[in-house]
């Protein structure tokens, strides 16, 4: 096999779904995580038809939709009395894509994914390695970290987020900016949720210049909220901020009544807040044995709920990109020419729904809308 062992800095979603499809099909893989305990925090997901698909051929989907909801509608409702105004029922989704979309806590999912990885090796997860530098050369990739080890493989794979210390090496001068929006985020244990809010299950609540949704997790023991706004500023780094109740409802205090009384539930010290950071899509994402995917590639937005999705795709084309070629530069010009235009396209969609979210004279276009849901990784030409 031409390379030997290939490694992958970030122990996330995407970092965990191309490592795992990698081991599927033969490569050696170690994944380094700057993290002391690889796990992930307390967070929903959306995990549509597209991603499934991947989930399935990993051999994780069926587990997945075990430990996670599947609600028979979507609905979306007027934010200041409820009203449905929008009905997306699953079963027309799974009857059209041949998979529901599950609501998904990240930790289920994450878990999931690196289970199966330590499970085919398990010596390939390497948490407390932060990454600080790499060299490259004709024959391979050296890789620093901050504890003083190094590391080399065949070729290096960046999947360490929006903040990608690969992306600012081989990019560098190009930040990311605060995109004018703040998200909170919190979970509800059942016995706080209000009647309303556990009948709707999935609702998004589209106001002036912001929006709420909550959803169920894990069989409806938990229901995920979000709420995302126009904001004048932000200086904090982080997406796990904490915040506090009289924020949310401040922010919100014109929306509807099960609404509020949904934030005014939520346990002190569960809710937290981020501010959206953006970078402008780039025209490469990979060189001779470096490649980056995910949010290190494409960052996303929540707007249209295909982040993770993305990664996950991301990570399948980039493990059958390998399996198809006879080198690491001819694996990673495959895996770019497959995923560039889709990561970067849905990037720019999900900015443009972002905007359509919070202005009403702009006509809304979700990811099924969009024909997201159709697209298989696993089929897809690479």
């Amino acid at each position: 096999m031409y390379a030997k062992r290939i490694i992958v800095i970030g122990a996330g979603i995407g970092g965990l779904a191309a490592a795992l499809g990698l081991q599927r099909r033969g490569f050696k893989v170690a994944v380094d995580e700057r993290a002391r305990e690889i796990r992930e925090v307390g967070a929903g997901l959306i995990v549509t038809a597209n991603a499934r698909r991947a989930l399935h051929d990993l051999g994780v989907d069926e587990d997945l939709e075990r430990l996670s909801c599947c609600v028979p509608i979507m609905y979306t409702c007027n934010y200041q009395t409820g009203e449905i105004i929008r009905e997306h029922p699953n079963a027309g989704i799974r009857e059209k894509y041949g998979f529901a979309t599950l609501q998904v806590h990240r930790a289920d999912l994450h878990t999931l994914l690196m289970n199966a990885v330590a499970a085919n090796d398990p010596e390939a997860l390497h948490p407390g390695h932060e990454f600080v530098g790499l060299d490259e050369t004709e024959t391979g990739v050296t890789v620093r970290f901050a504890n003083g080890a190094t590391d080399s493989g065949d070729a290096l794979i960046g999947a360490d987020g929006n903040a990608s210390a690969i992306r600012a090496l081989l990019f560098p001068g190009v930040a990311t900016t605060f995109n004018g929006q703040v998200a909170f985020r919190a979970l509800l244990p059942a016995n706080a949720v209000p009647d309303r809010v556990n009948e709707i299950g999935q609702g998004m609540y589209a106001g002036p210049q912001r929006y709420i949704l909550h959803y169920p997790l894990r069989g409806g023991r938990i229901m995920n909220i979000i709420g995302c706004g126009q904001a004048t500023a932000w200086e904090e780094e982080g997406w796990a901020i904490p915040a506090t109740n009289d924020e949310f409802l401040n922010a919100y205090c014109d929306f509807a009544p099960h609404l509020l009384e949904m934030i005014g539930n939520i346990p002190e010290g569960g809710l937290f807040k981020w501010g959206l950071r953006d970078r402008e899509p780039l025209a490469t994402w990979t060189t001779d044995r470096v490649g980056m995917l995910g949010d290190a590639a494409h960052p996303m937005t929540p707007f249209l709920g295909q982040g993770a999705c993305l990664a996950i795709e991301d990570g399948m084309l980039l493990a059958r990109a390998f399996a198809a070629s006879e080198s690491v530069k001819e694996a990673l010009v495959r895996y770019e020419g497959a995923r560039k235009e889709r990561g970067n396209g849905v990037q720019l969609m999900s900015l443009e729904e972002g905007r359509a979210l919070q202005d009403p004279r702009i006509p809304r276009k979700t990811a099924v809308d969009r024909g997201l849901l159709k697209y298989d990784p696993v089929t897809v030409p690479v």
